[in-house]
């Protein structure tokens, strides 16, 4: 199926770091893109928090240079999501610096994102998705899916850019008022996840972020297309269980452009080395499904009740 971008029911994804895109939604955006959509990516830092496990720099030379190192990998994820169209993908950078872990240094610093004004930043949004016109959004939940503040912020500014973009009295130098019809967070299944991590230990295979010392897959808090290696979070498990996930989406014919663009992310090695080097039939069970959970329906009559296939029905 193809699409006029121009008439097509769009997409905005608001992410906290580049390589954030590729993990749970790489797939989602190539897909949208290859539909004819047009597709709005919102990276809201610069990722200059990351650990360089590019063995092609040297990391203490890097180290100053992340915010242009990450930026020109984001560029060649875009381009590798984007692929041969015919949709649009416009990528958007909020401007803010990545605050690290939670309770870490960073998150002092004055540019940090989790210092950001949040109107500010809401205004910033609020003008994108006006200029955008998105029938969907898409973030993380409140918790930022794994405790990240710049992942918690930007599901804060998700929302508050939605309601605000959506009320012409806010703003009123940004364009029309737009109304976003469905708003969804991004989830992991968890019920997937224990199948896959259960089948890896049966092989032998080296397991991902925290799995390898928990033997619980729910219970392993691992970190997902970010910076570093997270810190235990005592009131959250890994993901949802798959009956609270609303929309299942099948993003297997685009699994090798969501590994391409994963692959763009070389100082982050950390995060995807290890499922970019799976077995084909265990990384197609990782790769191949999406899953979200539909939180917010705002300006159109929904009644969630049946798993969607996709996030532009109804």
């Amino acid at each position: 199926m193809s699409l006029d971008p121009a008439r097509a029911a769009g997409l905005l994804l608001v992410h906290a770091h580049p390589d954030d895109e590729c993990f749970a939604t790489g797939g989602l955006i190539a897909r949208s893109v290859a539909e004819g959509r047009r597709v709005d990516l919102v990276v809201c830092t610069g990722g200059e928090e990351g650990e360089i496990h590019d063995p092609s720099l040297d990391p203490e030379e890097a180290k100053p240079r992340m915010r242009e190192i990450r930026a020109a990998e984001l560029d060649c994820s875009v381009a590798a999501l984007q692929g041969s169209g015919p949709g649009e993908l416009h990528l958007h950078r909020l401007g803010y610096r990545d605050s690290g872990m939670m309770d870490s240094e960073p998150n002092t610093h004055r540019e940090a994102f989790w210092q950001a004004d949040l109107d500010e930043a809401t205004g910033k949004l609020a003008s994108v998705i006006r200029e955008a016109k998105p029938e969907v959004m898409v973030t993380y939940d409140a918790n930022g899916n794994y405790g990240h503040p710049d992942h918690i912020n930007a599901h804060r500014v998700a929302v508050a850019g939605m309601q605000a973009a959506a009320d012409p009295s806010r703003f009123t130098d940004a364009g029309p008022a737009w109304g976003v019809a469905k708003f969804y967070e991004i989830a992991f299944n968890r019920d997937r996840w224990a199948a896959v991590i259960t089948d890896m230990k049966e092989r032998g295979l080296k397991l991902p972020w925290d799995f390898e010392a928990n033997d619980d897959p729910a219970k392993a808090d691992g970190e997902i297309g970010a910076e570093a290696a997270p810190e235990p979070a005592e009131e959250e498990s890994f993901g949802l269980p798959d009956a609270e996930i609303t929309a299942l989406l099948d993003v297997g014919a685009w699994a090798d452009a969501k590994k391409a663009a994963m692959d763009c992310h070389k100082t982050q090695r950390q995060d995807f080395g290890w499922l970019l080097d799976l077995p084909d039939d265990l990384a197609s069970r990782i790769l191949s499904p999406e899953s979200f959970v539909l939180t917010r329906w705002p300006h159109r009559g929904i009644t969630p009740g049946v798993r969607e296939s996709s996030l532009f029905e109804g």
